[in-house]
Formats: C-alpha cells, sequence, structure tokens
C-alpha cells in the first residue's frame, strides 16, 4: 500500500506531498488542473521508462518518492538483490536529471530500473485511459480465473505442480540413462574427477569466512598492536589515566557519602565501572600478547584461500555451495553406475507419472471451466451496472500443440506444466452482434478500466481485500454517468475495502464515494503555472463535489445536492 507520495518539479507541479490512506482515494480537479501529473508520477515509480521533457520548465531534475507497506512479493525480490528492508517500509526514490542521467533508488540503495519494473507490480497496479498494466496478459487471466476457485484452485494447483515435478524428475533420469553408453561413460568419468577434485582440497563449511578474518589481523599486525598498546596506556599505564580518574573520582564522593544523599549510588556505579576497567585491561593485554607478525601463517592462509576461491569459481561461490554441488554430483553418479539394468524400469516410471499429471491437470481444467462460467456471469452483471450493458464477456480455455510432447490429450500432444496445460483467453465485444475477440484486440483504454475492474469485483467477490498491492485507476468513469457513475463508485469503495485504490475522477457520484478526497488545482503566480495538491476537509469536499455537480459557480443549492450525494454514498 502506498502511504505517502513526495512528488518534485514534475512538469508544473513544483512540490507536493499528500498521505494516502487505506480504503478508497480520489484526485479530482479541473480539466488541465493536473491530474495526469499525478499518475505520471506514480508511473514512474511502477518503473515506466522516463524522459527529461517532464521536468519542470527552470529545473535540473525530477524526483518522486513513493513510501510503500511491502509484501512478501516484493521483499522477496529485493532480498534476491541483496536489499535488506528496515522494518516495515519500503522507499522508492526516482530521479530524472536534465543530463539525461536516470537513477532509481530503494531505501536508500541504488538499483536498476529492471529491478524496479520487477517489484512494481507488488506494489502498484495503474490502469486507465493509457495504460493496460497486464489486463491482456494470458498469465495473469489465468491467475484471476484460479482466484475464482478459492480453495478447490489451491488444492488441484499444489497437485499439478506435485505432478509436474515428479514427471520432470523422472524424464530428466531417463535422459541420462537413454543416451549412447559412450556419452554416459564419459559423463560418469567427468563425475568421478569432479569428485575427486572437490574431495582433494578438503573443505570445510565456513572455513573461508574463518581464513579472511585471519588473514585481515595478520595484514594489519603492526596497526592492531599499536591500537591495543595505545588504548591500554591512555586507560592505565599514563599518570592521568581513565582507571586511575575512576577511582579518584569514587574516593571524592565516597568522602561526602554522609551529606549527599545520592553520592553512595555514584560511588556504586564507580565501583562497578572500576571492575568493568579491571577487565578490560586483562582482555587489552592477553589480545596484545596474543598478536604477533606470522609471515608464514600469511603465506599459508592466502595459498589456501586461492584454492578455495579456484573450487569456489568452479563449483559454488561458497564452502557450503560447493558441498552443495559435491552432493548433487555425487547422488547422479551413484544413479548412473547403478542403473546399468533400469531403462526399462525408468521409462514405465515416466509413463506412469505423466499419466498421473494428465489425470490431474483433467480435473484443474474441468475446475477452470467451470469457474470460467462464474467469471463470465459476475463480469457481465458488474459491466451491466456500469454502462456497459450490451457487452459480452466469455473465456476461452484454449490448449497449445506440441508434437514433441510426452502428454497427449483428445489425441494430440500439447503444451504443458506445472500450472497445467490451459491457455487462458479472455475475449470481449463491446456492442451486440459484434465477435468476441481477445482483449487487445477490441477494447478501447476506457472500457478496459471498468472491465479490469469488474474482473477484480469478480474475483474476489468483494469481500477480500485488495492485498498489498495500489489499484490507480485513471478516469475510469469515462463515457459514464448518472446513476451508472453512482454505481461504479460504490463498487470501487467496495473493491477498495481493507485495501487502496486511487481513482482520478470528474464525477461527483464517484468522488462521494471516497474515504479520502484529494484535489488538483492550478494557478498563475508572477507568469508561471503552479499545481497544488491537497487533501480536502469535510467543508472543502463539499465545495469540490458541488463544483463537479453545477461547474465553476457553486451555490448554497449545489452545496445541498453535493452534501446529500456524499451522505447517501457513506463517503
Amino acid at each position: 500500500m502506498l502511504r505517502d507520495l513526495h512528488i518534485r518539479n514534475l512538469a508544473v507541479l513544483e512540490e507536493a506531498s499528500i498521505e494516502l490512506g487505506a480504503g478508497f482515494n480520489v484526485l479530482s480537479g479541473e480539466t488541465g488542473a493536473g491530474k495526469s501529473i499525478v499518475v505520471d508520477s506514480l508511473a514512474l515509480l511502477s518503473g515506466v521508462r522516463a524522459s527529461s521533457d517532464l521536468i519542470r520548465t527552470g529545473a535540473d531534475s525530477l524526483t518522486v518518492t513513493g513510501f510503500f507497506d511491502p509484501d512478501s512479493g516484493s521483499q522477496k525480490l529485493l532480498l534476491e538483490a541483496g536489499i535488506e528492508l528496515d522494518g516495515d517500509e519500503l522507499v522508492v526514490r526516482r530521479e530524472v536529471a536534465r543530463s539525461g542521467r536516470n537513477r532509481v533508488f530503494v531505501n536508500d540503495r541504488p538499483v536498476t530500473l529492471k529491478l524496479l519494473a520487477e517489484i512494481a507490480p507488488f506494489l502498484i497496479r495503474i490502469h486507465g485511459q493509457r495504460e493496460e498494466l497486464g489486463l491482456v496478459a494470458p498469465e495473469l487471466q489465468r491467475t484471476w480465473l484460479d482466484l475464482c476457485g478459492a480453495a478447490e484452485a489451491t488444492k488441484l494447483l499444489q497437485q499439478v505442480a506435485d505432478a509436474f515435478a515428479g514427471y520432470r524428475a523422472a524424464a530428466a533420469r531417463l535422459e541420462r540413462l537413454s543416451g549412447d553408453d559412450r556419452s554416459r561413460h564419459e559423463r560418469i568419468d567427468f563425475l568421478r574427477f569432479q569428485l575427486a577434485e572437490i574431495d582433494d582440497a578438503k573443505i570445510e563449511l565456513g572455513e573461508e569466512d574463518e581464513l579472511r578474518r585471519d588473514r585481515e589481523v595478520l595484514r594489519h599486525t603492526e596497526s592492531i598492536q599499536q591500537a591495543l598498546d595505545e588504548a591500554n596506556t591512555l586507560l592505565f599505564d599514563q599518570e592521568s589515566a581513565a582507571y586511575d580518574q575512576v577511582n579518584r573520582s569514587r574516593q571524592a564522593l565516597q568522602a561526602v557519602e554522609s551529606w549527599e544523599p545520592e553520592a553512595g549510588g555514584w560511588v556504586r556505579e564507580l565501583d562497578e565501572l572500576s571492575i568493568r576497567l579491571g577487565e578490560l585491561e586483562a582482555a587489552l593485554r592477553h589480545r596484545l600478547d596474543e598478536v604477533e607478525a606470522d609471515p608464514k601463517r600469511l603465506d599459508a592462509i592466502e595459498d589456501r584461500l586461492v584454492t578455495l576461491e579456484r573450487m569456489f569459481r568452479k563449483h559454488g561461490t561458497s564452502s557450503a555451495e560447493t558441498l552443495e554441488r559435491r552432493a548433487t554430483l555425487a547422488a547422479e553418479l551413484l544413479e548412473l553406475e547403478g542403473d546399468e539394468s533400469t531403462l526399462a524400469e525408468v521409462e514405465e516410471q515416466v509413463r506412469q507419472t505423466i499419466a498421473n499429471y494428465r489425470e490431474v491437470a483433467g480435473e484443474l481444467s474441468d475446475g477452470r471451466r467451470r469457474w470460467a462460467e462464474t467469471l463470465a456471469r459476475r463480469v457481465k452483471k458488474d459491466l451491466r451496472d456500469m454502462a456497459l450493458e450490451k457487452a459480452q464477456f466469455s473465456v476461452r480455455l484454449e490448449r497449445r500443440r506440441r508434437t514433441d510432447s510426452q502428454l497427449q490429450v483428445a489425441g494430440e500432444g500439447i503444451e504443458f506444466g506445472e500450472l497445467g496445460y490451459d491457455h487462458v483467453v479472455f475475449v470481449f465485444s463491446p456492442n451486440p452482434g459484434e465477435e468476441l475477440r481477445a482483449l487487445h484486440k477490441v477494447a478501447s483504454g476506457g472500457e478496459l478500466s471498468r472491465l479490469y475492474l469488474a474482473v477484480q469485483l469478480a474475483t474476489r467477490g468483494g469481500s477480500r481485500t485488495t492485498g498489498p498491492v495500489t489499484l490507480v485507476f485513471d478516469e475510469v468513469d469515462a463515457g459514464v454517468g448518472g446513476g451508472e457513475a453512482a454505481v461504479l463508485g460504490a463498487k470501487m469503495k467496495r473493491l477498495a475495502r481493507g485495501g487502496q485504490i486511487l481513482s482520478v475522477t470528474h464525477l461527483p457520484q464517484v468522488a462521494s464515494c471516497a474515504d479520502l478526497h484529494f484535489k488538483v488545482s492550478k494557478q498563475v503566480r508572477k507568469g508561471r503555472t503552479h499545481t497544488r495538491l491537497q487533501r480536502l476537509a469535510e467543508n472543502a469536499r463539499v465545495d469540490e463535489v458541488a463544483r463537479m455537480l453545477a461547474g465553476s459557480e457553486v451555490t448554497e443549492l449545489s452545496r445541498s445536492h453535493a452534501r446529500e450525494l456524499i451522505e447517501g454514498a457513506g463517503g
């Protein structure tokens, strides 16, 4: 969820900060006020490519910063990239300079634009007139369809994934065993050579870390000795040593202990400090006696690290990975050496695993056909409510042929994987009599926006939250008016329950449903256009909804209608 957004020098927006909240957030303003600038800022945070043309006239760079509550998906990708989160906050900052330099930071760590684009779908999704953001992607369509299956889908997907893993393991084993005899024995010789190489190195788990620590000590022995000696002198050996000063302070306070009520406590604290200093002196002297230059030991460590790093380059990046690699090689060698007469057995195992996969994947496909009917029925109902009463929507399950596939369904080879063998296609027709076609071939931006909202409502049933992802709808209400607009606002408010939606709108019926309302306005000062972004308090919100109802001239009657609209929407 996006908690805070800060924008600086983006187009006509000099500087703005807003604090968004959970639920339904609405952004409104007059035409040309700069609502699209806010969407542009969010697009920058989602990893789109940026142009220096976006920078405000007279500025050298623009900056957009978003503070997010991250989810497990984004955290996993960041950990894989070596970035650990500090607490439960994820800060994404995008900087674009007029020179063309484009920088991305996550929690003040520089990252690539590619990484931002990978984590962005776990943080924010923009949908509107200009953005489709995945609605037409087959993989996402399959995911949404499976959401309709709820617990049944979860169970079947796990069974299919397990069956596919079993098949892959058997198929890999068969491939190794069914190669020509010469290749097989060459592989055995190669495995024996690699195992002998690792064994000869006598690698111990974690030894490289200890060796590197010892190497740094031996490389800097003189500096360490000087530091230990100087610390010992300052604390204990010179005339004004800290240890002596502590004891003198203790004696001075002890002399007034009978008159000063707090002196006794201070004396006890100094007693403890004196004891700790004594222990520290012993530790420093002991370490000073231990540390000594040892060129032979340093040479031995360097030689050992060279050996280890050579092994790591070939078999893994660490002792742990290299030893894990050894176990894998040993298992493969054992299999190749011990399976001289089991080729027929493995072939039978492949047949059994593919038969098992066909059965459970077929059950998943049957389930998807049922869920497709449910999804289409729900989506069409919501589309009717959103001024697309004549639109048709359906979900098709397709299979892709593959002649060399091990999986045969209805007498032909098809592609298959851990998610089954179905390719899910959403098809749509906005007008009666027109052929149902794939979304990217037929739907306009406004239709896609409403269709996206309908799919979200259908797959989540209105009772589940949007999750940690912030959904952004840019003028999803284009072409909608009257009662349909009120229905649309109510649906978005329902979808935002427990999650977060930010909607750019020009309709008062939608704005009246907001949990939080923000206004974009502009003014000209000293010949420069300035855009302002502000959260509206209750009275200001009534005025804004009244403006959206009546135009530039707000009257008491329009205010009354605005209050009635807000109260009726529960906003």
